[in-house]
């Protein structure tokens, strides 16, 4: 986990059978809603005060169509009842859908069924709001057959009368959206009503003390930085570098945090208001208005999460940086509701959204849609394993694309100078170790397939390994339903020959993929992933969405095929499979791990009854 390869492939996770799984309420609008007195007033007049906030409610919408049902795809929205700026005294209120963010929560669905008739006809709408845990804006999906115009109704602080528009989204476009009120319509009739709000804001305490615990800044560009670089200066002492922090806090954020946080930054503040702690004597705590928040915690420093219900508030302690990738960020550290842990130390993941900052904007709005959507199955699929070799999920939060997982005190296989020598890439452990990992893994993927799941990204990464504790699999983001359509996530060393032509995914995919990762801990193979490396000498790198390409035109830099490519690298594996003893136990059900044909390769139930049977293994 602690490298980032380009064999590393994300694609969107969910199949179209999961996502109407995932909406299937619907709110219906009552009879007597949706007047012309209600629909008059625009949402930008509705008082949201302290108590909706703290409730935590990211969005309000207002149907306009006679056909009034919604389908939220979550449980969090009811009718409320709101006070106007400028109410009138026969109706000093109007109800609108309040739509509320939880820890579960990473999208809401607004879906309006067609409508028919002699007055009118109109095609039915389905569009996603994904929040973006780096910022206060939401990224609009068009999942309609058919183009939406999208109109800004508000503007922001600070822009011009331009800057209200209409844009025209046709289906599977994406668009950025600001909190401010907007419209949607379809073939000129509005549908719908919705204002985005600002989400409340984390807070940070900052220990007062040695330079090392609270040296570095943050400002608006970390927010932006993949890699969570923080600038500091050896000058910087304690103290100083605290007010530094203080003093670079993103500005212009308009929403100041109300449980106690002792900086408030209305927009037009040129600097913060800072109020002294009881305990300033040993730490400030800041207000976190931009970026991700839990990317920007140092060493050390602790984080209060705020919430609507008792279980989204926490607060989390961050201990050390175990990786850093390009996709996640993955740090040990204490968490205020995981008490029935050892030390109360745990594993938190937070994946990133933030790619390039020169990406395209469409980039940008898949890589947030597929980060959250890779989170919410990872949740989902993780979250009722109970299995010894499994790393077991305490919880997560969807506000922050943050798992909240059980800490093994082990490096992954992959891990340089650990368990793969940094010169050679081949595994430093040995027989002992590889009949370890093979007992454990198997034993670990046998009870995930006995749940109908596939891991679909089985390889020496997430594989978390100690003589201690043994082998322990990870990072169920790619996890599927057995009866799900093939993914062509995962990594390309690692899939199976019945992918080419076939697109067959399945349990014996993960049994191949264990296959390939027990060739590399028996040393028959060099670490797979790291022929993707650039500069590497035999560089063996294709893309797996390629493999079933109805053209076969998809070539890498080289002008080689992906198709060709994977058959190379299928030569490789059969190669160092036949350097294989078959007389030898371990060997031989790795060999039957690796069988070509997937309804003739053995399964993981087997190959636990034959190393329960065999008690030699280790000789």
């Amino acid at each position: 986990m602690g490298e980032y390869y380009y064999s590393e492939e994300r694609t969107e996770p969910f199949s179209q059978a999961e996502i109407d799984s995932r909406l299937k309420n619907s709110i219906r609008v009552p009879e007597d809603l949706g007047s012309s007195e209600d629909d008059s007033i625009p949402l930008d007049k509705l008082i949201i005060d302290d108590k909706h906030r703290k409730e935590g409610i990211r969005i309000l919408v207002r149907p306009l169509t006679r056909s009034r049902s919604v389908s939220p795809g979550s449980g969090n929205c009811r009718w409320l009842a709101l006070r106007a700026e400028v109410a009138a005294a026969e109706k000093p209120e109007t109800r609108v859908l309040a739509v509320t963010q939880t820890s579960k929560d990473i999208n809401f669905a607004l879906r309006i069924p067609g409508e028919s008739g002699v007055d009118e006809t109109r095609p039915p709408i389905w569009c996603e709001l994904y929040y973006d845990p780096a910022s206060d804006n939401q990224i609009l999906y068009n999942r309609s057959d058919v183009p939406i115009t999208l109109a800004k109704l508000s503007l922001a602080d600070g822009e011009d009368d331009d800057a209200n528009f209409e844009e025209e989204l046709v289906p599977g476009t994406t668009k950025e959206l600001c909190p401010a009120s907007w419209r949607l319509s379809v073939y000129g009739t509005a549908v719908i009503d919705f204002r985005i709000l600002t989400k409340r804001v984390a807070s940070l305490r900052v220990p007062r003390g040695p330079p090392d615990l609270a040296s570095a800044t943050i400002g608006s560009s970390d927010a932006l930085n993949s890699s969570v670089k923080r600038s500091f200066s050896e000058e910087d002492d304690g103290d100083a570098a605290v007010e530094k922090r203080l003093r670079t806090v993103g500005r212009g954020h308009a929403n100041a945090n109300d449980d106690g946080v002792i900086v408030f930054y209305p927009r037009t503040m040129v600097d913060p208001l800072v109020f002294p702690l009881p305990n300033a004597a040993t730490a400030t705590e800041v207000a976190i208005p931009s970026g991700q928040a839990l990317l920007q915690v140092q060493r050390d420093e602790t984080i209060t999460i705020p919430g609507g219900y008792e279980l989204d508030q926490y607060q989390l302690t961050k201990r050390d940086q175990i990786a850093t990738t390009a996709a996640s960020s993955v740090f040990t550290a204490q968490h205020s509701k995981v008490s029935e842990v050892p030390d109360g130390v745990i594993t938190v993941k937070v994946l990133k959204t933030r790619g390039p900052d020169n990406a395209k904007p469409q980039d940008s709005h898949r890589n947030v849609i597929r980060q959250a959507d890779v989170w919410l199955r990872e949740y989902r699929s993780q979250e009722d394993l109970q299995h010894e070799s499994i790393v077991r999920l305490y919880g997560g939060d969807a506000r922050y694309l943050s798992l909240y997982m059980e800490h093994v005190d082990g490096k992954d296989l992959a891990a340089r100078s650990v368990w793969r020598d940094a010169g050679t890439d081949i595994f430093t452990g040995d027989r002992g170790d590889a009949v370890r990992i093979l007992k454990d893994i198997a034993g670990a993927l046998n009870y995930v397939h006995q749940r109908k799941r596939v891991h679909n990204d089985i390889k020496p990464a997430n594989i978390l390994y100690s003589r201690d504790r043994g082998a322990v699999l990870c990072d169920f983001g790619l996890s599927t339903r057995t009866n799900d359509a093939a993914t062509n996530g995962g990594t390309p060393y690692y899939v199976p020959p019945e992918f080419i032509g076939q697109r067959l995914r399945g349990s014996p995919s993960d049994v191949w993929a264990l296959g390939v990762t027990m060739l590399y801990v028996l040393k028959k193979i060099t670490f797979p992933d790291a022929r993707g490396r650039q500069g590497h000498p035999k560089q063996l790198y294709w893309m797996i969405a390629d493999l079933n390409r109805r053209t076969h035109h998809h070539h890498t830099g080289k002008g080689v095929s992906a198709v060709a490519q994977m058959q190379q690298w299928l030569n490789e594996v059969n190669e160092a499979k036949s350097k294989l003893n078959q007389r030898d136990k371990l060997h031989l059900l790795v060999s039957q791990m690796l069988t070509p044909n997937p309804g003739q390769r053995i399964t993981m139930a087997k190959v636990m009854s034959e190393l329960i049977k065999d008690v030699t293994l280790d000789k």
